[in-house]
C-alpha cells in the first residue's frame, strides 16, 4: 500500500528573525520553527547582528556567531541564515536590514519576528516608526502573557493589530500580529555563564554548536582543536 506524503503549501512571505545569537540555542530554533510552520513561510531568515547597537559588546566575534548559526540550521531546509549584517560595516540597525531585503524581494509580505521583551522596547530602536512601513510585525509571545508597551508604542501597535496571522499575507507590510510560541527556559547568557564556569550546557543548544564553541575556545572554554580565529 503506497502512502502519499502531504506537503504544506507555503506562502511567498519572507520572515526576518534577527538577534545576536551569542550563542544560538534551542529556544531560538524552536521559535523560528514554529513561526515558519504556522505561517507557512517559504523564506525564513535568521540574521545575526554584526555590531548590535543595544549592547556594549558581544562575547563572540560576529563571524563565529554566523558560523554557529549556520551549523545550527544546517539540518532544517525551511530555515536560512542571512549574513548581510555581519558583512555590513558599522552598526546593525534592523530598519536598514529591512530596507535592504525589501529592495530584493519586492512587494511580497515581509514579517519581522521579535520576542515580547524586544517588542516592549521597540520604541528604542533606530527609526522604529518606519518598521511597519517596511514589514509586518510578528510578536512571538509567551503562553498567557500580556504585552507591556509604553503608552505611545502601544497606541501605534494596537492600531495596526490583527488577530489572524493569515491576514498578514494579504499585504506587504503595516500590520501587527501576536503569535504564541513555545517558550523554552534557555538563554544565551546562562549558556555563556555555564561555559565560563566549566559546566556542560548540553541539551540547551545543538551538539554541532557546542563542539564549535569548544574547538575555538569561545566563552571562556579551553581550546581543544584549531586555533581560535
Amino acid at each position: 500500500m503506497s502512502h502519499r506524503v502531504r506537503r504544506s503549501i507555503r506562502n511567498r512571505a519572507v520572515a526576518i528573525f534577527g538577534g545576536t545569537f551569542d550563542p544560538v540555542h534551542y529556544g531560538h530554533l524552536r521559535a523560528a520553527a514554529e513561526i515558519s510552520e504556522r505561517l507557512k513561510v517559504s523564506d525564513f531568515r535568521l540574521i545575526p547582528a554584526g555590531c548590535p547597537p543595544h549592547r556594549d559588546g558581544s562575547w563572540a566575534d560576529p563571524f563565529h556567531r554566523l558560523a554557529m548559526l549556520e551549523l545550527a540550521v544546517a539540518a532544517y531546509p525551511d530555515l536560512h541564515v542571512d549574513e548581510r549584517e555581519v558583512r555590513r560595516n558599522g552598526r546593525s540597525y534592523m530598519v536598514d536590514t529591512l530596507e535592504s531585503v525589501r529592495a530584493e524581494v519586492g512587494d511580497v509580505p515581509m514579517l519581522l519576528c521579535v520576542g515580547q521583551d524586544a517588542a516592549n522596547q521597540l520604541d528604542r530602536w533606530h527609526r522604529w516608526q518606519e518598521l511597519l512601513r517596511l514589514a509586518h510585525l510578528v510578536v512571538m509571545t509567551r503562553p498567557r502573557s500580556e504585552p507591556r508597551y509604553p503608552q505611545r508604542l502601544g497606541q501605534v501597535l494596537e492600531a495596526s493589530r490583527v488577530k489572524r496571522a493569515r491576514d498578514l499575507m494579504r499585504s506587504p507590510a503595516g500590520l501587527v500580529c501576536h503569535v504564541e510560541v513555545t517558550q523554552l527556559a534557555i538563554s544565551s547568557t546562562d549558556i555563556r555563564n555555564q561555559l565560563g564556569r566549566g559546566w556542560d550546557p548540553r541539551f540547551l543548544l545543538p551538539d554541532t554548536v557546542l563542539s564549535y564553541i569548544r574547538k575555538h575556545g569561545l566563552y571562556g572554554t579551553a581550546e581543544t582543536g584549531a586555533a581560535k580565529g
